[in-house]
C-alpha cells in the first residue's frame, strides 16, 4: 500500500475505536445512573429478598463497592451508600407538615365559599383565587362588571362571583335546571331505566302573558349546529317536544340530532341517506322518530333513541312519484301524517306503523299544509290560493275559502290553539285569519290583517306556541325575515337589524316555549337566537 492509502486506513480504524470507546462510556454512564437509582429506592427489597446482594461488587461511583472505593475515585459523600431509614423519615416529616397546612388553607377556603353561596359546599375551591388581582377597568368588556365607576382592581374570587351574578341578571335570574332537585331511590330507578329524560315530551306549554308590542329581546349565542354544520342549504329545522333536541337536515342527504343548552349545543349523532336529499324532516307528535320526505316515492324514518333507520316504500296502491311536502300533527296524543300527492290528493297515515288510513282530495295542486293544535283539522292552501279546511275525524272538508289578493299560495301554518291561522303568497303579502270570523263567511272572507313587509315570495311561517308571535322569511331574497305581533297586529321593527346575519333564510322553528328561536339558512348555519320575554326553552 502507498503512503497515503496506509493514512486513510489508520483514519478508518481510529473511527472504530471512537466508537466503540464511546459506546463504552455510555454503556458506564447508564449503568451509574442505573445503580444510583436502584440502590436508592430497592434497597430495602434487597435486604429482604437478596441478602446475598450486599456483597455484590459494582464498577460504579456510588454502589455497594464501599466507602473506601467511592473515595479513591474522588467522589464526594454524596454517592456513599447511606441509611436509607434516616432519609425517609425526614421526607415524610415535611409531606406531613405541607398536607396539614394545605388541607387547613383549604377548609378556610371552604368556609369562606360556603358563608358566600348560600351554605352550598363547592367541589373544588383554588386558594390562590384570592391571590389573583383582575384590573376590571383597563379592559372594555369587563367594565360592567363595576359596581362603582372609580373601581379599577378586585380579587379573582370576586371577579367570579361577579360573573356568576351578570349570567343571571341577563338570564332573568336562577334558573329551575340550575336547582339541585332531590329525587327519592325509586325515582332514581326509574329514571335510569328509561330514557325519558332526553326523549320524553313536555306534559305542557308555559303559559305566559302578552309579549310586549314594538320591540322585541333577541340574543343571539351558539349556533345550534356548530359542532357539525350542513354542508349545503339546511331544509328543515326542528325542536323536540322537550325542547332539549333538535334536528337539522337538508340536500346534503344528512340528518344531525343536537343537544340544545345554548351553550355548547354538542351533536348527538348524524345519520346518512344516500340518494335522498332531504326536503323536509318532522319528530313525530310523541318526539320518538324523525320522518324524512324528499323527491321520491318512498321515504325514511329515524329512531331517535338509537338512530335505526327504516325505509317505508310510500303508500300502497298510489303512483304519486313525490311526497316532498308533509304535516305532522303535534301532541304526544297525535295519531295522523299527511303526505301531500299530486293533483291535490292527501295521504293520510298513521304516525305508529306509517300504514295509510285514509285519503283527501282538493281541486288544485296543494303547495302547503298543517294541522291544528289538537291535531282534528288540517289545513291545505293551493297554488290558486285556495284554502281548505278537513277535519280528521268526519275524513271531510269543513270550509273552504280563496286568500286574499293572492296571486299564489305558498304557505300555511296554524297556531297551537287553533284560534289563528296565516297565509303567505308568491307577492310576500301573510294574511292572518281569525277562524271563528272566516270559516262559513263566503268564498272570499277579509283577514285580519295583511303584511306587507315582504317582497318576494314567502315560503317560510311558523308561529310560537302560544300564537303571539308569528316567524315569517322568504327564502329567495337575503336577509328576509321579519317577526309579527299578533295581539297588536304589528311587526317588530328593532330586530333583525342590518347587522343580523340571516343570509338567505330556508327554515325556522321557535322551541316548545318559545325561548329560543332557531333559523337555518344557505350556508348550512342554524342561527340560535334567546328571546327574553319567554323564561322557558
Amino acid at each position: 500500500l502507498t503512503e497515503p492509502n496506509r493514512t486513510m486506513k489508520k483514519r478508518s480504524l481510529g473511527g472504530k475505536a471512537k466508537k466503540k470507546q464511546k459506546k463504552r462510556r455510555k454503556g458506564r454512564e447508564e449503568k451509574r445512573l442505573e445503580a444510583l437509582l436502584f440502590n436508592s429506592v430497592g434497597q430495602t427489597n434487597n435486604e429482604h429478598d437478596n441478602p446475598g446482594d450486599d456483597e455484590l461488587d459494582f464498577d460504579v461511583i456510588g454502589t455497594k463497592s464501599g466507602d473506601g472505593d467511592a473515595k479513591e475515585n474522588g467522589q464526594s459523600d454524596f454517592f456513599q451508600d447511606k441509611d436509607q431509614s434516616e432519609g425517609f423519615e425526614v421526607v415524610e416529616a415535611k409531606a406531613e407538615d405541607a398536607i396539614t397546612s394545605g388541607e387547613n388553607d383549604a377548609v378556610e377556603a371552604l368556609n369562606l365559599a360556603e358563608e358566600g353561596e348560600g351554605g352550598l359546599k363547592p367541589a373544588w375551591v383554588d386558594e390562590h383565587d384570592d391571590e389573583v388581582q383582575v384590573d376590571i377597568a383597563s379592559v372594555p368588556r369587563l367594565r360592567k362588571l363595576r359596581k362603582q365607576e372609580d373601581e379599577k382592581v378586585i380579587s379573582g374570587r370576586e371577579y367570579a362571583k361577579r360573573l356568576r351574578d351578570h349570567f343571571q341578571t341577563l338570564n332573568d335570574g336562577e334558573k329551575s335546571w340550575a336547582k339541585i332537585k332531590d329525587y327519592e331511590e325509586e325515582d332514581a330507578s326509574k329514571i335510569l331505566i328509561g330514557s325519558g329524560g332526553l326523549l320524553g315530551s313536555s306534559a305542557h306549554y308555559e303559559i305566559s302573558k302578552r309579549i310586549p308590542a314594538k320591540e322585541i329581546k333577541m340574543m343571539r349565542v351558539k349556533d345550534a349546529n356548530v359542532a357539525a354544520p350542513s354542508e349545503a342549504v339546511v331544509r328543515s329545522t326542528r325542536f323536540h317536544p322537550n325542547g332539549q333536541l333538535m334536528l337539522t337536515a337538508g340536500f346534503d342527504k344528512t340528518l344531525r340530532l343536537f343537544h340544545i343548552d345554548g351553550v355548547r349545543n354538542p351533536k348527538l349523532y348524524s345519520v346518512t341517506l344516500d340518494g335522498f336529499p332531504i326536503y323536509s324532516a318532522e319528530f313525530t307528535g310523541d318526539g320518538s322518530e324523525v320522518v324524512c320526505t324528499s323527491r321520491r316515492h318512498h321515504l325514511f324514518t329515524v329512531s331517535v333513541a338509537n338512530g335505526k333507520v327504516t325505509r317505508i316504500p310510500g303508500v300502497k296502491g298510489r303512483r304519486d312519484k313525490s311526497y316532498e311536502t308533509f304535516a305532522m300533527a303535534p301532541g304526544a296524543d297525535g295519531k295522523y301524517m299527511a303526505l301531500v300527492g299530486g293533483n291535490g290528493n292527501i295521504c293520510v297515515l298513521s304516525q305508529k306503523n306509517k300504514q295509510h288510513i285514509f285519503g283527501l282530495k282538493a281541486n288544485g295542486l296543494i303547495t302547503s299544509c298543517a294541522f291544528s293544535g289538537d291535531g282534528n283539522t288540517l289545513h291545505t292552501l293551493c297554488t290558486n290560493g285556495e284554502v281548505y279546511a278537513f277535519d280528521m275525524r268526519k275524513r271531510a272538508c269543513i270550509s273552504r275559502h280563496f286568500d286574499e289578493a293572492s296571486v299564489k299560495g305558498t304557505k300555511i301554518t296554524c297556531s297551537l290553539d287553533n284560534s289563528l291561522y296565516a297565509c303567505g303568497s308568491s307577492s310576500g303579502v301573510l294574511n292572518l285569519y281569525d277562524r271563528t270570523k272566516s270559516w262559513g263567511l263566503g268564498p272570499r272572507p277579509k283577514p285580519l290583517k295583511a303584511f306587507l313587509n315582504l317582497v318576494t315570495p314567502l315560503d317560510v311561517a311558523t308561529f310560537n306556541h302560544d300564537g303571539n308571535l308569528i316567524a315569517m322569511a322568504s327564502s329567495r331574497a337575503k336577509d328576509a325575515l321579519r317577526i309579527v305581533h299578533t295581539p297588536s297586529r304589528t311587526v317588530f321593527s328593532n330586530w333583525p337589524t342590518s347587522k343580523t346575519p340571516l343570509n338567505y333564510v330556508s327554515t325556522l322553528d321557535f322551541s316548545p316555549n318559545s325561548g329560543y328561536l332557531a333559523i337555518g339558512n344557505a350556508k348550512g348555519k342554524v342561527l340560535l337566537y334567546r328571546l327574553g320575554f319567554y323564561t322557558s326553552s
